[in-house]
């Protein structure tokens, strides 16, 4: 709770000491004895935007001091202030104190310590509420609802957001080891089918073996029925060897003369041609 409230040449406030008995306090006073100015000087000091303005006229410098004192230090506060680098103990009373120049600049410290304003500002929302008479207007605030609803969990926003992260990224993990499953079973369905055409077909042992010979054989054929082609092609056109030897034969039937050479050469025409012949009939075979 504020215990202490130091003020110095702040707006109309020369110097000014407040202490704060535990349980209710009330500050009261017709419009203009200076309330507002308190609220001002308490702003400054939990790190509200300094202003030259604030000043005491005439004054050239001034400073507001706030102590706090705790039954139980809030673990928050602990948190904050720990990454902060700030000493502090946690049953002594917790001071913060803002110095504000005419030009604008100040100077923050807490337990005499410098701080940024932002440091302020962090420890403000952990030890102090300040409530105006529309703050029931907030609550319309989209913006504030997910405070209200931590403070309401008694939670730390930050652990919150880790736990959030977590959970996110255990659904993320969780949505592809769903994906991986499913397509686990589409590849074992997959596999299941090419099982059973493999079971349907009923493979014989080294029944590989004997189909690349088959296979070998069968392209063996291949070539052979190609090149019997050409061959036949060859036999059966109008420049066949055998057709050849028979004009051959004939033409030489015309000139022979019962020349012993000449009868020679026919006889071995003639058996030319019956060979021929032969070969004619055996390629068509294969054919």
């Amino acid at each position: 709770m504020l215990t202490h409230l130091s003020i110095r040449n702040i707006a109309l406030i020369e110097s000014l000491d407040l202490e704060f008995e535990s349980g209710l306090c009330v500050i009261t006073g017709e419009t203009g004895a200076g309330k507002s100015i308190l609220l001002d000087a308490l702003g400054l000091v939990l790190g509200d935007r300094a202003d030259g303005s604030l000043l005491r006229k005439s004054a050239e410098r001034g400073s507001v001091t706030a102590s706090f004192e705790f039954p139980q230090f809030p673990d928050s506060g602990t948190k904050i202030l720990t990454n902060a680098g700030i000493e502090f103990s946690k049953n002594e009373p917790f001071v913060v104190r803002r110095q504000l120049k005419a030009d604008g600049a100040s100077k923050s410290f807490i337990n005499d310590q410098p701080a940024s304003v932002a440091l302020l500002r962090q420890i403000a929302g952990v030890f102090i509420e300040i409530h105006g008479q529309h703050d029931d207007r907030g609550l319309a605030n989209s913006s504030g609802h997910r405070v209200l609803l931590d403070r309401y969990a008694k939670v730390e926003p930050e652990e919150l957001a880790q736990a959030w992260h977590r959970l996110t990224e255990s659904k993320k993990r969780l949505d592809l080891a769903n994906v991986q499953i499913e397509n686990a079973r589409r590849e074992e369905d997959l596999l299941k089918a090419h099982y059973e055409e493999l079971k349907a077909f009923s493979p014989l042992e080294d029944e590989e073996t004997g189909l690349v010979d088959l296979r070998a054989s069968l392209q063996k054929g291949e070539k052979l029925t190609g090149d019997l082609d050409e061959l036949r092609q060859v036999w059966e056109g109008p420049n066949s060897p055998l057709e050849v030897l028979r004009a051959a034969a004939r033409k030489l039937e015309r000139i022979n003369t019962h020349d012993e050479l000449l009868t020679d050469a026919l006889a071995a025409l003639d058996r030319a041609m019956v060979e021929a012949e032969e070969a004619e009939t055996k390629i068509s075979c294969v054919a």
